[in-house]
Order: C-alpha cells, then sequence, then structure tokens
C-alpha cells in the first residue's frame, strides 16, 4: 500500500493510442470545433461483497471495472458550462458558473434524473470546494461505456469524472482520498444518501487486487484475489435508479433508525445526532457477534410504526422528520429495523470473513481449509470445502440477506442466482438492488462454459434476447486501476 504524497495524486499520462479515446477526439472537435485540453477516466466498479454497509461505517470489498466514464475537457475564458454526450441521444447543457448557487440541480420527485444532473452534481461539489473561486469556464465531452442504472456504479463514476474534470480544469491540487471523499459528498445533490464505496473505489483502485476500503478515515488496502477466481457480471435487464425512488435511501434512514434504538436502549445517550451502526458497536464495545444477538433482543418487532420511534426517542414527528429522514421518506410510517441491522451486522462479518480467506491464501499460496480445518463463513457456521467455495458461499449468503432481511433484490436478479446454483457457481446481487447485475465467482477453467450457460438459459431462453446481443450484458472481470488525467 502506497503512503507517500506523490502515490496519492491522481496519474497524469499521455493519451494513449486508443480507437475509443481518438473517437471521444474527434466528436469533441465536431461539437466544440477545438481540441481538448485533458480527458479524465474515472472506472465502474462491482462490489465483491459488503452491501450497504458503506453508509453504515462498515468496510466494504469492491474492484474497479474496465468500463468507465470519459469526460474530454477544455477550458474556455467566459465562465460558462457547456455539457454534451458523445451519444446523440442524450441532451445537451448549459449554463452560466460564477456561484455555487448557480448550479441547479432539477429533478421532479420520483421522477429519473436527467443525465447531465450527475455532471451538475460534481460540479457543483467541486465549486463549493474551491469556494466560488474559478478562472475558466468548461466545455465538456461525455462517453461512457457502463451499463446505465446497472449497480456498477455508473452513476458514481460521472459524479466523479465530472468534479475531478472541473477541478482539474482550475488548476486545484488534490489527492485521491480527499477528491473520493468530495465525490461522495456531491452525489447527496441528487437526492441519495450514499455511503462513500464507489468514490473510494473510483480513485483508490490498483490494477490486480480488490480493495478493502475503510471509512473515518477513509482508506484503501489491496486484497489479493485467489490465483483460479474469475468474477463474472451480468445484467439481470431489470435497471434500478437509486435517485428516482426512496427504496434506497428508506433503507438508509431504517439503518439510522436501528442504530438510535440500538443505543438508547443499552443506555448511551447521544442526543440528537445521526448515528451509524458502526458507531454503536463501538460505543458498547461489543463484537458483531454479539451485536447480532442484541438487535434480536432489542428490535424484536417485524415492522415499528412511526408513532412507537418517536415515543422511544422522546421526539416529535417532526423533530424525527427534520434530524433522521430524508425529504422523500418523510411520508413513510412503517419501518423495518430489526432486518436492516441483521443484514448489516450479519454482511460486516462476511467481509471479514473473506478478507481473511484471501488474506491467507496469499501468505501460503495453498488452497485454504481454514484454521484445524475450518473457516467461519459470517453467520457462525464453519465448513472445510476448498477456499473458492467457502468463498462462494459467503457470497451466496450475502445475497440470501440481500432478498430476504434487506428486501431490495429483484426476481430477475434471483433468478440469474439460481441459474448460477445449476454449475455450482455462488452470485449475488452488486451494486443497490432493485435490478442492475450480479457478481459471480467462477473458477477460471469454467469461465466460458458458465458464461454460455448463462447466455442461453437467461438472456436467450428467458429473456428472448437475440444472441449476437448478449454478450455487452455478460463479461468476466479482473481488477483495474482508478481515476487517470490524459493530456
Amino acid at each position: 500500500m502506497c503512503n507517500n504524497t506523490k502515490c496519492d495524486k491522481v496519474p497524469v499520462k499521455e493519451i494513449p493510442s486508443d480507437t475509443r479515446i481518438g473517437n471521444l477526439i474527434n466528436i469533441f472537435r465536431e461539437e466544440y470545433d477545438a481540441e481538448p485540453d485533458f480527458i479524465v477516466k474515472v472506472p465502474g466498479r462491482v462490489n465483491i461483497i459488503g452491501e450497504h454497509i458503506d453508509y453504515c461505517g462498515y468496510p466494504v470489498l469492491p474492484l474497479a471495472l474496465e468500463q468507465d466514464i470519459l469526460i474530454a475537457s477544455k477550458k474556455i475564458s467566459k465562465l460558462e458550462l457547456f455539457i454534451r454526450n458523445s451519444d446523440k441521444k442524450y441532451r445537451k447543457y448549459y449554463t452560466q458558473i460564477n456561484t455555487f448557487e448557480d448550479i441547479v440541480i432539477q429533478s421532479e420527485p420520483q421522477s429519473k434524473p436527467e443525465w447531465y444532473n450527475y455532471v451538475l452534481c460534481g460540479i457543483k461539489g467541486a465549486l463549493e470546494y474551491l469556494n466560488n473561486e474559478i478562472f475558466y469556464g468548461m466545455q465538456f465531452l461525455v462517453d461512457g461505456n457502463i451499463p446505465p442504472a446497472s449497480g456498477l456504479s455508473s452513476s458514481s463514476a460521472l459524479v466523479s469524472a465530472a468534479c475531478l474534470s472541473f477541478l482539474h480544469g482550475q488548476d486545484a491540487p488534490t489527492n485521491k482520498t480527499e477528491i473520493a471523499s468530495l465525490c461522495a459528498r456531491s452525489e447527496r445533490y441528487i437526492g441519495t444518501v450514499g455511503g462513500g464505496m464507489d468514490q473510494a473505489i473510483a480513485f483508490l483502485a490498483e490494477k490486480y487486487s480488490a480493495q478493502y476500503i475503510t471509512f473515518r478515515p477513509l482508506k484503501a488496502e489491496p486484497v489479493a484475489l485467489p490465483e483460479n477466481a474469475v468474477f463474472v457480471v451480468a445484467h439481470s435487464l431489470a435497471e434500478a435508479n437509486k435517485a428516482a425512488t426512496n427504496d434506497f435511501n428508506r433503507r438508509v434512514i431504517e439503518c439510522r433508525l436501528a442504530a438510535k434504538l440500538l443505543a438508547e436502549a443499552n443506555g448511551q445517550a447521544t442526543g440528537k445526532r445521526i448515528v451509524t451502526l458502526s458507531e454503536v458497536q463501538t460505543l458498547l464495545g461489543k463484537s458483531l457477534e454479539e451485536m447480532i444477538a442484541l438487535v434480536k433482543e432489542v428490535l424484536f418487532k417485524n415492522v415499528y410504526m412511526k408513532h412507537e420511534i418517536c415515543d422511544k426517542l422522546n421526539l416529535t414527528e417532526t423533530e424525527l422528520n427534520d434530524i433522521y429522514l430524508t425529504p422523500n421518506t418523510r411520508n413513510l410510517t412503517e419501518f423495518k429495523l430489526k432486518q436492516r441491522a441483521l443484514h448489516v451486522y450479519e454482511e460486516a462479518s462476511r467481509v471479514e470473513s473473506f478478507r481473511s480467506i484471501c488474506e491467507d491464501l496469499s501468505k501460503d499460496n495453498t488452497t485454504h481449509n481454514g484454521r484445524n480445518g475450518s473457516v467461519t463463513n459470517g453467520n457462525g457456521s464453519a465448513t472445510s470445502f476448498d477456499s473458492l467455495h467457502v468463498l462462494g458461499e459467503l457470497m451466496s449468503a450475502s445475497h440470501k440477506s440481500l432478498k430476504e432481511l434487506y428486501e431490495c433484490s429483484h426476481e430477475n436478479l434471483d433468478h440469474l442466482v439460481d441459474i448460477s446454483k445449476q454449475m455450482n457457481v455462488h452470485s449475488r446481487l452488486t451494486g443497490a438492488g432493485w435490478g442492475g447485475c450480479i457478481v459471480a465467482l467462477c473458477p477460471k477453467e469454467r469461465v466460458k462454459e458458465y458464461i454460455e450457460m448463462l447466455i442461453d438459459k437467461f438472456y436467450i431462453q428467458y429473456c428472448n434476447i437475440d444472441k449476437n446481443q448478449v454478450h455487452k450484458y455478460v463479461f468476466a472481470t479482473t481488477p483495474n486501476h482508478g481515476a487517470i488525467i490524459y493530456k
């Protein structure tokens, strides 16, 4: 792991000889009658394990994809902003940018935001960071090959690429961890209360390894994956957009309220501030296993009504709305606190088990059968199978929890997981859920067979997709590097 200042800078490299980048430059010339000054590249990501726990303060284990967002940029003298897309189906956007307040994120409640609003989120965050001290306007041309609304972080990559492009255009010095945190804050302008995983992997990723990402402070440690392991990503063909519904934010505030009730029930007065489930664990000095038992003891009801939570926290409904809920969740009257908290603590345990197995494998480079012939699977039981199977079992347990406790799966995702089981391949939904993709852990020698089976049984038989079109929906991936600036 690199800790020096130089290593923490976003790398600047020469523009490579690349067909896609060459096409982007040509389109930029057509749109703006000028050459771009630089191009920013920010990857998408797939989360191997650790879903819906980053905003609760727990570590996650993602890797960066080869698919990415590119933004070609040019500085201009007038303080104006031009945003265009290489795909002509997307609307163009223009505004003046004298101040932070000039950037208005316009989105109707419960509707899908315009694509350029994600670009505006990144720029709004950059303007706030710069205290409105800007010297140039910008011309942007965006190109992306991350499938949108797929759970592969296309929106976060777009926010991050826009923020980095604008800061670089203003000659503003930033390091990777600083800008990752800034981009996580910036995405909240679109109305999504995320935890920072997507932005962290976008900037801190390293080629050939996953990243164990921790928060407060933000850190990333490379995790070597088993040599025989290949991760396959398969799109469910159901699109999910976090900003278009309150499903995602609902889970966030249910975790907030669960944390608050757990703290209060155990004599930890935290005032009216928001606390996370990981903070409560630290406050109580308990292990993850002890927290799981505590959830079952304290949050024993399957559904909590809003008035019950107000009574337990000694708050009025207005105070609860203003302090803990988001604008698009204030209409809720029922909350599932036990289920959400159980998922978070059990998933955090699975992440630690997954990382531990990978580290042991890396140390001795042999098949890992656990200490004394067993390894904890994150739910307290032990197995003695080979390492890939044990890691796969953790992923399968993660999907089961996301489906049953977090209720964020989709019938297409579940069908992909079930099909995978027919080949003894373990998989799970990745990303927020409600659509998007699964990620599967497949032995290297079976990847081709596995992908062909998914093509036949899911895309052709189940979804009636033309075989010539399916390869853009399913692919094997290896860990890629983080953000780069090309000049």
